[in-house]
C-alpha cells in the first residue's frame, strides 16, 4: 500500500470536521441532550421540534442525515457502543430504548407511534397511538428495516435487511421478511 500526502490530508480534514460537529451539537444545537463520552458525529443530524428527552451513551456513532424525534413527555435512550447509520429515523412519542452494542443499518425507521384511525374523523383529527419499543443489547438491525410500535427485540438478535418488524423477536433469533419471522435461533 502506498502512502500519499492526500490520504493524510483527508484523514485530518475528517477529524477536524468531526470535532467541529461535536462542538456544535454538544454545546449549541443539541445542548439539552445528555451525551456520553466519545460520540462520533459523522454528518448532519435533524432534531426538529424535539420536546422530550434524549440520552446517548458512551462511544456512539451517529451517521449522517439521521433524525432523532421525541415528542413532549417521550424518551429516547441509546446505550453505549451503538451505531446508528446514515438516513435512519428514531422517533419516540412514548419510549424508544436501544441497548448497548447494537448496530442499526442505513435508512432504518424505528418508531413507537402511529396515526390513530377513527371512523368519521380525518387522519389529522384522530391523533396518535403509542407503544414503547425496546431493542436489546448487541442487536444487529440490517439496512432499511422498519420497526413498528410495541415491538421488543431480544438481546443478540439479528434482523435481516428490508424487514418489517411488527411482532416481538426473541433473544438470539435470526429474523427477516415482510413481516419479519424468526428463521432460526442462534447458538
Amino acid at each position: 500500500m502506498t502512502h500519499s500526502p492526500g490520504r493524510y490530508l483527508t484523514k485530518a480534514i475528517d477529524r477536524t470536521a468531526n470535532a467541529l460537529r461535536g462542538l456544535w451539537y454538544r454545546h449549541i444545537y443539541l445542548s439539552w441532550v445528555q451525551f456520553g463520552r466519545t460520540i462520533t458525529f459523522a454528518g448532519p443530524i435533524r432534531c426538529a421540534g424535539v420536546t422530550g428527552s434524549i440520552r446517548i451513551g458512551d462511544r456512539v456513532f451517529l451517521g449522517p442525515n439521521i433524525s432523532l424525534a421525541v415528542a413532549e413527555g417521550g424518551s429516547l435512550v441509546i446505550g453505549r457502543d451503538v451505531s446508528v447509520n446514515q438516513g435512519s429515523i428514531l422517533s419516540a412519542r412514548l419510549s424508544v430504548t436501544v441497548g448497548d452494542g447494537t448496530r442499526i443499518g442505513d435508512h432504518c425507521s424505528i418508531r413507537d407511534s402511529d396515526h390513530r384511525i377513527e371512523a368519521g374523523r380525518t387522519l389529522l383529527e384522530s391523533g396518535f397511538q403509542a407503544q414503547a419499543v425496546k431493542i436489546g443489547r448487541n442487536v444487529w438491525i440490517g439496512r432499511q428495516v422498519t420497526v413498528l410500535p410495541g415491538v421488543t427485540i431480544g438481546d443478540d438478535a439479528i434482523i435481516g435487511a428490508h424487514s418489517l418488524v411488527n411482532t416481538d423477536i426473541p433473544a438470539r433469533a435470526l429474523a427477516f421478511g415482510t413481516p419479519a419471522r424468526v428463521q432460526r435461533v442462534l447458538a
